[in-house]
């Protein structure tokens, strides 16, 4: 709710531009990659139940304060000296939601989740598919509510964000220790900190040694065999082609209402819950690496028609903007079967004791794509030059197909079965006097 509701109550602050939602998404991508590996550490070495206690209450306090500077910002002119400090405030406590949104979802998703699908024998693929669907559930439906309650005032909507998320933590607080308690093999002592040396190397701590601890995880991350696959993954995030900050920003300023743009999310949401059934269907039948290549590929293809759109006719009119939306909702099978697909691959690569650090440090390098996605925000602001970032994203997904392509080949020494695809290999019977059976069937 919050992560909709942020960019209407942006736009209604800031309008005619996408400078200032840029500068609020870029700073919260920036922040987060920069920090989220060390946080990795954290996250592998203690409790697992404080751990994700403590990131559900640092999601919702900023959350809080935010809406109430929201609140101030609404009642304020843009030219009053108070707006610009209030918005430091509000992107300030946007990267602490971020923060701990991303210890959250690295917590669940790569650890909690491989345990409990072990301790309750549960197919992994059922069950990452199963959880992806309800977080797009709740983002089928708060957008909606968000939007129809600013249709009566953004303010109301404002206040509305701030009641539910404080409401929605003692849920989630009560929630997450009864699923601790009932899975025993979630239960783990945590690790002492890693220490060297005597207390005076403590005391002045080598500045290579520093650097050199800082870069651990990237060479770890960097020399893991699912690398590529992981890389591909991130380099989505180098995107404007999804129903988030800016490409909202840009439908609202092409004469589209807050509820137009939510039922069009509404559209891609349904879209990526197709997703989520399709992908552990393709992957017990071809595997999680062939149907990989097969989801990236779908992506790609889909938003072909929206890119050449804004590369041959005018970024403003309502054909072009129909082309994205059509593009982007259907890309969101590709997409979500493709990230649970690498999420199963990364899942089984790579070891316990490294879950939630292999997965902060792809966390922090998927928010520098995100950022460099934002800085072209920046640089191309106007909804006259939307057409710049939007090729730049179809650039990056062209990348990302490539790598997992390579990935593929790594793997399985071949991306195609050129046989099969030719006619080739073809289960046939045949009759064979010699067999009292009469038929046997052979490959061909």
């Amino acid at each position: 709710m919050f992560e909709f509701g942020a960019v209407l109550f942006l736009a209604s602050v800031f309008q005619g531009t996408l400078l200032y939602v840029s500068i609020y998404a870029l700073v919260r991508s920036l922040l987060v990659a920069l920090l989220s590996s060390w946080l990795g550490d954290v996250v592998d070495r203690s409790n697992r139940l404080a751990v994700l206690r403590q990131s559900i209450v640092w999601q919702r306090i900023p959350v809080a304060v935010s809406c109430a500077c929201f609140v101030v910002l609404l009642a304020s002119p843009e030219s009053s000296l108070v707006t610009p400090i209030l918005f430091l405030v509000v992107t300030l406590l946007a990267c602490a939601e971020k923060l701990a949104s991303a210890v959250n979802t690295v917590a669940v998703e790569r650890d909690w989740i491989v345990v409990i699908s072990g301790s309750l024998e549960i197919p992994r693929q059922d069950l990452n598919a199963s959880m992806r669907r309800i977080d797009l559930i709740c983002k089928l439906f708060a957008p909606v509510v968000v939007s129809l309650v600013d249709v009566l005032s953004t303010k109301v909507a404002v206040w509305t964000t701030l009641g539910v998320n404080v409401l929605s933590v003692l849920v989630e607080y009560r929630a997450i220790e009864q699923v601790y308690k009932s899975v025993p093999g979630l239960t783990r002592t945590p690790l002492p900190s890693e220490t060297a040396g005597s207390s005076q190397e403590r005391t002045t701590p080598n500045v290579m040694e520093r650097i050199h601890n800082a870069l651990a995880p990237w060479r770890e991350y960097v020399s893991n065999r699912v690398f590529l696959a992981s890389f591909a993954l991130s380099l989505l995030y180098l995107t404007v082609l999804t129903f988030g900050t800016t490409m909202t920003t840009y439908l609202l300023d092409t004469s589209f209402s807050p509820f137009q743009v939510s039922i069009m999310r509404i559209g891609a949401v349904i879209a990526e819950l197709m997703g989520t059934w399709a992908a552990p269907f393709v992957m017990n039948r071809i595997g999680p690496i062939r149907s990989g290549l097969w989801f990236i590929n779908w992506q790609f293809g889909c938003l072909a028609v929206a890119a050449a759109g804004f590369l041959f006719q005018d970024p403003n009119s309502q054909s072009v903007a129909l082309s994205l939306i059509c593009g982007v909702a259907l890309s969101r099978i590709g997409l979500w079967g493709f990230d649970l697909s690498v999420q199963y691959l990364i899942q089984e690569n790579v070891e316990e004791q490294n879950r939630a650090r292999f997965s902060t440090t792809e966390v922090a390098l998927q928010n520098i794509f995100e950022l460099l996605s934002f800085a072209s925000t920046i640089i191309f602001s106007s909804p006259e030059q939307f057409k710049y970032p939007v090729l730049t994203s179809y650039g990056a997904i062209a990348l990302a197909a490539i790598c997992f392509a390579a990935y593929t080949r790594k793997e399985r020494g071949h991306l195609l079965h050129m046989s099969k695809c030719l006619g080739g290999n073809k289960i046939r019977p045949s009759f064979n006097p010699a067999n009292r059976g009469g038929i046997r069937f052979e490959v061909t």
